[in-house]
């Protein structure tokens, strides 16, 4: 190969690099959430946390592990959320099991557990929590009495 077709080669890819860059320049000003969801002040597992702009905006998701930590994404690939306020929901994840339950405890068969119904106040968006540019941590403590 000569050099100058190398050196073609070579400044094709640069620009290409340069054009699509290192990150999204696309996105928003994010700031990245993670942090715990609570139920009555225990670990809620299982659950997906929503944090949507109070001002329009793209939500942001994440799912709680075992110990109720999450972490939130803008998009697949990109952590965070938009910098503001945003309205927080809280939902449990129903697995086909849980969604093949009776409605009537009374029928659950041994070994079956009803899911006991998170409170209004997780998923009617009362809960506001504002994100800032950097990193936020970010806790959710949601009460039966909510």
């Amino acid at each position: 190969m000569s050099g100058k077709l190398v050196a073609r080669a070579a400044l094709c890819c640069v620009s290409a690099l340069l054009v699509t860059g290192c990150g999204r320049s696309d996105l928003p000003e994010l700031g990245t959430v993670s942090g715990t969801v609570t139920l009555d002040g225990q670990p809620l597992a299982d659950a997906i946390v929503n944090f949507t702009p109070v001002q329009a905006g793209r939500p942001s998701t994440g799912q709680t592990d075992s110990s109720g930590h999450y972490t939130l994404l803008y998009v697949a690939d990109v952590e965070g959320a938009v910098v503001g306020k945003h309205s927080v929901t809280v939902e449990r994840i129903v697995t086909s099991e849980a969604d093949d339950l009776p409605d009537d405890p009374a029928d659950l068969e041994e070994g079956q557990v009803m899911i006991e119904p998170l409170p209004d106040g997780a998923i009617d968006g009362s809960i506001v929590k504002e994100v800032k540019a950097g990193d936020n941590a970010i806790d959710v403590a949601i009460s039966a009495g909510s």
